[in-house]
């Protein structure tokens, strides 16, 4: 669209998706509604119709930026690992992939998935002789250990008679030992 609505810039196209991509970090997809979107912009909510087609259409938008973020600004376009004490502590990281993966509503086999494309990459340029299903492989298991890490260290500590306070440095310092050692495993080495 080449105009803005009177009264506002187009920067609300992007407060909306910005707001998508903090609620979709908390909240399941197909639970948000264009009202939702709207007050957690701060606009009006004709704009959601104004800009996007409907609420879906704005969270997959929202999918796409947060993509692109990813890669852009947290791996340097591309040429580092994402840090891992960033994907642990980030909720617009973990909580947004989490949420997206688990909504049937939203799962789309053809969607881009431009951090885990990034990140193939990056371990075919450190490993070009490696084995391809290894790489994959160790991909998916890096991205499944620092996912689940923030959703669920606290229930496997208690489930294992650990107190995930008192033990929290032990057992954080065992996760990012195997972190550390998968992507070593194929040729990168990532901040800890």
């Amino acid at each position: 669209m080449s105009a803005s609505p009177p009264g506002r810039s187009s920067t609300a196209r992007h407060d909306l998706m910005d707001a998508a991509i903090r609620l979709m970090s908390r909240r399941q997809p197909s639970t948000i509604s264009g009202r939702d979107l709207a007050a957690e912009a701060g606009v009006n909510y004709g704009l959601v119709h104004y800009y996007f087609d409907s609420a879906r259409d704005l969270m997959l938008e929202a999918r796409r930026r947060h993509g692109s973020w990813l890669v852009e600004d947290l791996m340097e376009g591309g040429t580092r690992p994402l840090a891992v004490e960033v994907a642990l502590e980030d909720r617009r990281i973990f909580g947004f992939m989490a949420h997206v993966a688990l909504d049937d509503a939203y799962r789309d086999p053809r969607a881009p998935h431009p951090a885990l494309d990034a990140m193939l990459d990056l371990v075919r340029g450190a490993d070009p002789d490696g084995d391809p299903a290894h790489h994959r492989a160790t991909i998916a298991a890096i991205a499944l250990l620092l996912l689940g890490w923030p959703i669920f260290v606290k229930h496997i500590a208690h489930s294992l008679g650990l107190d995930p306070e008192g033990d929290h440095d032990r057992i954080r310092s065992r996760f990012l030992g195997v972190v550390l050692s998968l992507y070593a495993s194929v040729g990168l080495e990532v901040d800890g």
